[in-house]
């Protein structure tokens, strides 16, 4: 046959396809939901929604205060939600054990498998790190097969610094260090923190990582972490594991609080013995019992040695330990739960001046204190004679106080007001790795997103390089699940699933949806 007959009989053939095909998507019924997003992520859901539509999925995006969000999701009756969650013990203890166990706490998608309940289980409990390993890696596998989630990326995070500020490092884990800090010209540094309430100045009774900064400049651990998050003692002078199940450790004797006393064994017991004590806090449960794992009893041995007894192993207690600051006995037992919260005595480098939950709080450098680690340099009392710590919730009025100077250091620095800082010579941008998954949770527990065919279509219609790009400047890196690179068990020969529109579409026709643009 001659070409130009074949091109004819394919003009045709097209012809026909057109007028055969085209009712059938016409009729078709399109995959629809409904996106919901915090008011920080707008942008990005909305990018989302229009990649989605690109493939012929209706999303329409909702758009909340995070709060309000996160309370509708947890009624069990919203389909997708823009979520993140942070880890701070540098293992999935703490990020994939609460965030995919079946009935963790922080599961807001249902997602329960029995299998990979055990893999987290033996990943955070093996004495051997090479089963561990193993446990969270095949954990990783499964979980991606699973498409519980649409995962997504961490991201670098920006800290906005002062140049009269020095010695300043950004953690890992959010924490602001002041004790190493100094400043060139004054004696009042401010910091400017992103929130709008800290929850409290009791170390028992918060879960937030902004409280967690104000409360570990005013009291200290049995040990703390350096800025790679290696495990150093701080209280401690020295620990030793007796077994698999007990830790003694040794105190310093030189520590005192800020009224004077003697930091001892009784006190360390006495803060765990809080947290442990169901009606520990004021008569109520502490929000942080959960962070230490196993742990089920604290004997003080004399003053200066305590026992810590364990009901199974545990792999991070000492990365636990980290978050635990130790408050005096006496002074609890003398004024009570409720007024030490609020006129807090710890004994940290930094003692507690005035100001409340909801607008600033004063501390002042403590002339006493025992100078802090030793694996961190400098030992001594803080350098700095008096710290502000302003609550000022809108990132961009801590940036416009930074660069006026009003403010000395601010966390989460908008990546759109980069450009701006590195381009004043006033202050600079500070960057360190970030621990937090962003993703869009599904709700496995009912439809559309029990059925794991939708959630793969979501996956491979989302676009996440173009996110990263476009809404985050580029200072983001895919993640293959919720498992981060910095986390022990991770597995980097697992890769994140890619954008493929055109596996999204086979997936959603091979169900009957029209997947024609969404206009």
């Amino acid at each position: 046959m001659c070409p130009v007959r074949i091109r004819v009989a394919s003009f045709f053939l097209l012809i026909i396809s057109f007028f055969l095909l085209t009712p059938l998507q016409a009729g078709a019924e399109r995959f629809s939901f409904v996106l919901d997003s915090p008011t920080e992520r707008a942008d990005e859901a909305r990018m989302i929604a229009r990649q989605l539509g690109e493939v012929g999925i209706d999303a329409r995006v909702s758009v909340w205060e995070r709060r309000d969000m996160l309370a509708a999701v947890l009624k069990g009756d919203r389909a997708a939600y823009l979520t993140d969650w942070g880890s701070a013990y540098f293992d999935p203890f703490d990020l994939a054990v609460p965030k995919l166990m079946t009935g963790g706490r922080g599961n807001f998608s249902g997602y329960s498998n029995g299998y990979v309940d055990a893999l987290l289980e033996q990943g955070g409990g093996a004495p051997s790190k090479v089963v561990r390993q193993q446990s969270y890696q095949e954990a990783q596998r499964i979980i991606q097969d699973q498409t519980p989630w649409i995962f997504g990326y961490t991201l670098l995070r920006f800290d906005g610094v002062s140049n009269l500020v020095k010695g300043y490092r950004p953690s890992m884990d959010g924490r602001i260090n002041l004790h190493d800090v100094e400043l060139t010209n004054g004696e009042e540094l401010v910091v400017g923190v992103g929130d709008t309430r800290f929850l409290s100045f009791d170390p028992a009774a918060f879960r937030s990582r902004n409280s967690e900064t104000l409360i570990r400049n005013m009291f200290d651990g049995l040990v703390t972490r350096t800025p790679e998050g290696v495990v150093v003692p701080e209280l401690a002078e020295s620990w030793v594991r007796v077994g698999a199940l007990e830790y003694i450790f040794t105190l310093s004797t030189g520590a005192v609080f800020h009224d004077g006393t003697p930091v001892t064994a009784h006190d360390v017991a006495f803060t765990f013995d809080r947290i442990l004590n169901p009606y520990g806090v004021g008569g109520r449960p502490s929000p942080r019992k959960g962070l230490l794992g196993p742990l089920v009893r604290v004997t003080a041995l004399d003053d200066y040695n305590v026992k810590f007894v364990l009901d199974r192993p545990f792999s991070v207690f000492l990365q636990a330990l980290v978050h635990f600051q130790i408050v005096p006995k006496a002074y609890f037992k003398r004024v009570g739960d409720e007024f030490a919260a609020k006129h807090p005595i710890g004994s940290g480098p930094f003692r507690y001046v005035s100001g409340n939950f909801d607008s600033e709080v004063i501390m002042e450098r403590f002339d006493r204190y025992y100078g802090g680690s030793p694996a961190l340099e400098p030992v001594g009392p803080a350098k700095i004679r008096r710290v502000v710590f302003r609550l000022i919730p809108v990132a961009d009025e801590r940036i416009e106080m930074l660069l006026r100077g009003q403010v000395h250091i601010t966390q989460e620095v908008p990546f759109n007001r980069l450009p701006e800082i590195n381009q004043n010579d006033s202050v600079r941008a500070e960057p360190v790795e970030g621990t937090r998954s962003y993703q869009i949770e599904l709700n496995n527990a009912r439809p559309p997103f029990n059925d794991i065919r939708l959630r793969k279509a979501v996956t491979y219609a989302v676009d996440w390089q173009e996110i990263l790009a476009k809404v985050y400047g580029g200072y983001g890196d895919r993640l293959a699940t919720c498992f981060l690179e910095s986390g022990f068990g991770y597995d980097e020969l697992l890769r994140p699933i890619s954008h493929d529109s055109r596996a999204a579409k086979l997936l959603l026709e091979a169900m009957g949806y029209d997947t024609t643009p969404v206009q």
